[in-house]
């Protein structure tokens, strides 16, 4: 009888020893494994269409490249939407935020692999409107348009302005603004356009 309860102690510590080992292989890959971090860079706030940016680093802040970081995106309703980005060189993922107004949660997983350990963080940041560039239509409309041309071309603006003109050039004559915004002369011994043709 007590070697039968010998043998079943002998078998018990055999059966936890092997546990023991099992149990310190699988724990020793991780614990050889580097921390990981992942950082979020720029502002808590974004125009609809600009990108955020994590930053996948070691324990001692060194980049980690070419590696694959989960992004959900979570608004607040609780629909979320899963991206995946890579990092570049410099250790940095880039996803662009097309999303109307409002606050979102935005975390961010790394799974790590045979030389770092996984590693989450989570923000939450607020999607303004897009600003709308000005059309250039809406820009030169703040430039006057031409009252009258002179014969080479250049605007005039102004009455006024078309009065010296003529006045400067041809003396006292009698004229009229054509159609297309060119001088008409009324004077006898001048074309249209303002040509000396002689009385006839």
């Amino acid at each position: 009888m007590m070697e039968r309860n010998n043998i079943i102690i002998i078998a018990l510590i055999v059966i936890i020893a092997a546990l023991l080992v099992t149990m310190v292989f699988t724990m020793m890959p991780n614990m050889q494994k580097q921390d990981s971090k992942l950082k979020f860079k720029g502002n808590d706030t974004l125009k609809k269409g600009e990108s955020i940016k994590i930053k996948l680093m070691d324990a001692n802040g060194k980049e980690i490249s070419g590696q694959s970081v989960n992004v959900t995106i979570t608004d607040k309703d609780k629909a979320s939407d899963y991206h995946s980005v890579e990092t570049d060189e410099n250790g940095v993922g880039t996803i662009k935020i097309d999303k109307d107004p409002g606050k979102y949660k935005v975390k961010v997983t790394y799974g790590g692999n045979d030389k770092y350990k996984a590693s989450n963080a989570t923000k939450t940041i607020t999607v303004e409107e897009e600003e709308v560039q000005e059309t250039s239509s809406s820009s030169s409309s703040s430039t006057p348009s031409a009252y009258a041309y002179k014969s080479d071309g250049t605007p005039m603006y102004s009455q006024a302005e078309v009065s010296r003109y003529m006045a400067n050039k041809y003396g006292d004559v009698n004229y009229h603004i054509g159609g297309n915004g060119y001088m008409d002369m009324d004077q006898p011994g001048y074309d249209d356009a303002g040509h000396w043709i002689g009385y006839r």
